[in-house]
């Protein structure tokens, strides 16, 4: 699958769809300064990040991107990734849409700084 977003144009301006009838699963995430998430992957279905704040550090199979607010990460499943927040001083947030079968088995965790192999 490739990345989905669709761009509508307006009069106003425009507006991005990123899932029209579609099976996919929103979360909000907001992450404390200082922490970072599970190096990760998923075999069920593909991620979409996108940033609402400067600061986070996105690690995307051994690439190190350092996205700023309202840029957006599209993570293919199979792909190793994880989500970092170890320069900030303030919380991070992101919208996190995964596309496909959403299963916490599903999850192979690589790296896991709170134990959790």
């Amino acid at each position: 699958m490739s990345q989905p977003a669709k761009i509508i144009e307006r009069p106003w301006g425009y507006y991005r769809e990123y899932a029209r009838n579609l099976p996919c699963t929103v979360w909000m995430v907001e992450m404390k300064p200082g922490e970072s998430g599970s190096l990760q992957s998923h075999q069920q279905f593909d991620e979409l990040w996108i940033l609402l704040d400067d600061g986070a550090e996105a690690q995307v199979d051994d690439r190190v991107l350092h996205p700023r607010a309202f840029e957006e990460i599209w993570i293919p499943r199979g792909v190793k990734h994880r989500l970092s927040n170890t320069h900030g001083t303030t919380p991070i947030r992101m919208f996190e849409i995964a596309y496909g079968w959403v299963n916490d088995d599903d999850k192979i965790r690589y790296e896991d700084k709170y134990g959790r192999l």
